[in-house]
């Protein structure tokens, strides 16, 4: 069996010498802000600007974003059409594209601090590279997203109202569930069952029961962390756990893990279903624990970009993630905003782990 011990011998985020050491590499080789701004450029458009009546624009000055086209004399701009169309901060997105290639990991805060930026506007240009990386994956391995959501402690605008951020994966395989039954007969869908006619949903009749399966209704615990969770003795823990299994409400997965029963609950927060992929998802979970603390479900997917990018040194390095942006679309600010991680997430995970 897969020992946390193991997972955290493995490198799992960058440490403050190694977030300086990088940004002291950049500094080096972009000591300026036009440098910054004319690797962007000439990544954007390394055969000149295609201006909108055809002609290729040769004349652009170094640092110049635009350049007036010999043929039409209207302004060309060399970022048109690609990731860096009306960005402003250009040299915040040459930083960003460097130490994700890097393999740096590092939290938007520590970034924006760092290239004396708003938050909002680091955390914004951070994801916007992620979303590049995301439309990398092709044909990767795919995971349920519910195995993935031990981290996930931050709200969204998904989050229901008055609820976990982990309610979020339950609220989303209930909308997919939904949109899958719309094709049949209210009938034949049990989720198009009224309130009326639903089951009753059973519940514990001791309060330390109903204590014990509220700490297990969102996700599954291994029997030391719910007795550090409820503060109880294992003995008298155990004993809790056997009358919870017997009345149908919890039930027993490897690893000495327990996860609740419920009668309306969809395939939320599953088990990995081999030791590799635990192991694997794990070291993933301590990534973000150590680098970010909490994420939100939502945005699952594009932390496993970003992930892929920190464990895959030999796919990712500041060429190539460039070269994936200088290539990619632009996206609006709501187009951003209004991703949500699907129910299967794409996943690239380091062969060490």
């Amino acid at each position: 069996m897969f020992d946390d011990r193991e997972s955290a011998k493995l490198k799992a985020t960058s440490t403050k010498e190694e977030r300086d050491l990088c940004f002291a590499r950049f500094y080096e080789r972009f000591p300026t802000k036009s440098e910054r701004e004319e690797v962007i450029f000439r990544a954007a458009s390394p055969y000149g600007i295609k201006c909108e009546c055809g002609n290729l624009v040769a004349n652009r000055k170094y640092g110049e974003r635009t350049a007036i086209c010999p043929r039409c004399k209207k302004k060309a701009s060399a970022t048109a059409n690609t990731l860096f169309h009306g960005a402003k901060r250009l040299s915040a997105y040459c930083c960003a594209i460097f130490v994700t290639g890097e393999g740096l990991a590092i939290s938007a805060n520590d970034f924006s601090m760092r290239n004396g930026i708003a938050t909002s506007s680091g955390n914004i240009i951070l994801h916007e590279v992620s979303a590049v990386v995301v439309d990398q994956f092709g044909d990767a391995a795919e995971m349920i997203s519910a195995i993935l959501c031990k981290p996930v402690a931050k709200r969204s605008k998904e989050t229901p109202a008055r609820e976990h951020p982990k309610a979020e994966q339950i609220e989303a395989e209930k909308r997919a569930s939904t949109s899958v039954g719309l094709k049949r007969s209210s009938g034949d869908n049990p989720r198009a069952m009224s309130e009326a006619t639903r089951p009753a949903k059973k519940v514990p009749e001791s309060d330390l029961e109903r204590r014990i399966l509220d700490f297990l209704s969102l996700q599954p615990l291994q029997f030391e962390d719910l007795a550090k969770q409820a503060s109880l003795p294992q003995t008298e823990l155990l004993c809790t756990l056997t009358m919870l299994e017997l009345g149908g409400f919890v039930k027993q997965l490897p690893g000495n893990c327990f996860a609740a029963i419920e009668n309306d609950m969809p395939l939320s927060f599953q088990q990995p279903r081999t030791p590799v992929e635990a192991r694997k998802a794990k070291h993933f979970f301590l990534f973000i624990s150590k680098t970010f603390h909490a994420i939100s479900r939502k945005y699952l997917q594009r932390y496993l970009a970003r992930y892929w990018c920190f464990v895959d040194r030999e796919r990712w390095n500041f060429a190539t993630l460039l070269e994936a942006c200088a290539t990619a679309a632009k996206k609006s600010y709501a187009q951003l905003t209004s991703y949500v991680t699907p129910l299967s997430v794409k996943v690239m995970f380091s062969e060490a782990c």
